[in-house]
């Protein structure tokens, strides 16, 4: 039975910089994706605030995340942790495909999953007009009118990449925008961009594919108006990937990771790093940032 130093879960910015420190301190490693390498970065449009790459495709970061990978030889798995077991000195950790796996220490890189709007549509819509990855779908709508729901940095970068495929881009937020003031100016200076601040949606119609949105005024529920759109991109917010660990460490109301200045979870030997944890903001910087500093304790 081969026990792991460490067994990393998660290959975005976080999990693959955890895994090159650990690599490189000589750890016996591995690192488990279910998806694919780069995590959320890879359905970002242009990535322009990280240092030392300049503006970046985020499917090309994703690239080089790829090869650092490969020049490490680090090894890596591509399946689903699903439940992890604590016993006297390690840890048991099971996939989806029923094997089992062992280590000393466990850095969880889990980051988020799109949060929905919460309508009852949605979910009946998925595929069929609404989406949660404009960089994925917008080549879709291209020469159509669209919606992107949201009004932080994600959906303004989203919003103005769709400026250049469809005829219509409306950006629709509960509050005012509350991007960086580039990203509003860049989106806003889109001959094709409209804002629409302090609105909701109330219903959206299809027949199949979406056609309308009705919105309502947040100030005042009885201002209602439709507006033709073909595509609704929703970009609210994150939920923290966490459900498979709820009962080994503490989660706030949440669902986000409960770590120590160490990045140490509740439960000694179990470290979290990135969008999963507690933090005031999510950026790929602070995702590298956590795990240089959560390797200095593991290594330790």
């Amino acid at each position: 039975m081969e026990i792991k130093d460490l067994i990393i879960i998660g290959a975005g910015p976080g999990g693959v910089t955890a895994a090159i420190y650990a690599k490189r301190a000589g750890l016996n490693i591995a690192i488990f994706e279910k998806n694919i390498i780069g995590g959320a970065v890879v359905n970002a449009f242009e990535i322009e605030n990280y240092p030392g790459v300049g503006k970046i495709v985020g499917s090309d970061l994703a690239m080089n995340l790829m090869n650092e990978l490969d020049e490490f030889e680090i090894e890596i798995h591509y399946s689903e942790i699903t439940r992890i077991v604590k016993n006297e000195d390690t840890f048991a950790l099971y996939d989806n495909e029923g094997n089992e796996f062992f280590s000393k220490k466990i850095l969880l890189a889990l980051g988020t999953k799109p949060k929905k709007l919460g309508i009852k549509e949605e979910d009946m819509l998925f595929g069929r007009g609404i989406s949660y990855c404009a960089t994925c779908d917008g080549a879709f709508y291209k020469g159509k009118d669209v919606l992107v729901v949201g009004g932080g940095n994600s959906a303004l970068t989203e919003a103005t990449y769709l400026t250049n495929i469809c005829r219509t881009v409306y950006i629709m937020t509960r509050h005012e925008l509350k991007g960086d003031k580039k990203e509003i100016d860049r989106f806003l200076s889109k001959p094709n961009a409209k804002s629409l601040e302090f609105k909701q949606i109330k219903s959206i119609y299809a027949n199949p594919k979406v056609e309308k949105v009705t919105i309502f005024d947040t100030n005042d529920n009885s201002k209602e108006e439709t507006i033709d759109v073909s595509g609704v991109f929703v970009y609210v917010g994150q939920i923290p990937q966490t459900e498979f660990v709820k009962d080994l460490i503490d989660l706030d109301a949440r669902g986000f990771i409960k770590v120590d200045s160490h990045f140490e979870t509740s439960t000694k030997g179990v470290f979290a790093i990135g969008d999963c944890i507690i933090k005031d903001v999510r950026q790929i910087a602070t995702a590298v940032g956590d795990a240089a500093t959560a390797m200095h304790y593991i290594e330790d």
